[in-house]
Parts: C-alpha cells; sequence; structure tokens
C-alpha cells in the first residue's frame, strides 16, 4: 500500500462522515442559535452528569450509553418536529417549541447533577429551567386543544 491509498482512504471517509453530518444537520432544521444553545448544554448535563455519578461512585457504562441513547432520542424528536412543521407549514413553531422544552428539561438535569456533586445552585437559575419545561407543556398543551385535540 502507497501513501497515497491511504490519503484516498481518509479522503473518502472524510467525505462519507461530512456527508452524514450535513444530512443531520438538514433534518433536524439547521444549526441556529437555539440549536447551538442546546447541544452546548446537552454536553454540560452529559459531563455534569458522569461527574455526579463518579462522586456518588454510581458509575457504569451501561448507564454512559442509556444517557447517549437519551441524547439520540431528543435529536430524533427535534427532527420530528421539523417534519411535522414542513407538513404543517408552521414555519418553525414545533421545532422551536421542542427545543426550549429539551433545554429545560436538560437544564433540570444540570441543577440535579450540581446538586448531587454539592454545589449550590441559586434558585433564580432553577426557576428559568423549569419555567421553560412547564411553558412549552403548556403551548403545545394550548396548540392541542385549538385543533381539537385532548
Amino acid at each position: 500500500m502507497e501513501v497515497g491509498d491511504k490519503m484516498d482512504t481518509d479522503t473518502f471517509e472524510s467525505s462519507i462522515l461530512g456527508i452524514f453530518i450535513a444530512g443531520i444537520i438538514y433534518l433536524i432544521g439547521g444549526i441556529d442559535e437555539l440549536m447551538t444553545a442546546l447541544i452546548i448544554i446537552m454536553a454540560i448535563d452529559f459531563v455534569l452528569g458522569i461527574m455526579a455519578a463518579y462522586s456518588m461512585q454510581d458509575i457504569t457504562s451501561y448507564k454512559i450509553f442509556k444517557v447517549l441513547l437519551k441524547k439520540i432520542a431528543m435529536i430524533l424528536m427535534i427532527i420530528l418536529a421539523v417534519q411535522l412543521d414542513l407538513v404543517t407549514d408552521s414555519g418553525h413553531f414545533m421545532r422551536t417549541i421542542m427545543i426550549l422544552f429539551l433545554i429545560g428539561v436538560e437544564g433540570i438535569g444540570i441543577v440535579a447533577s450540581l446538586k448531587k456533586i454539592g454545589i449550590a445552585v441559586p434558585q433564580f437559575f432553577i426557576n428559568i429551567f423549569s419555567k421553560l419545561h412547564d411553558d412549552d407543556d403548556k403551548k403545545l398543551d394550548d396548540n392541542d386543544d385549538e385543533k381539537g385535540g385532548k
């Protein structure tokens, strides 16, 4: 095998990875400030969750894998919301609500992890994430009521 063969393989693998990432970005409706915030908050929640589990001596690869599956499910929920926006011609309404809801969910997880680690969490921080979580649930319920759901 020559050096050129290795470079061709690397280029091919990079191309496949690039196509995959571009596809995911398309399916989630692009990368904007909301999506960037969610990705950062998901990463913070993941790291703090591992730190909390480690501090409680309760860390296993199974639990880490389960958390990663949860994060993938959240991305799938965003893809679903984008598709619902497309079929209902609602702009980015459902995507935005879904991302705000998930930011609230992740934020509540961050607060729980910080408490497990022993870090005091200011009440306004707890209120912000609880409000995001609760308000978005209410908006989704109100939208169902308007369309004859529930």
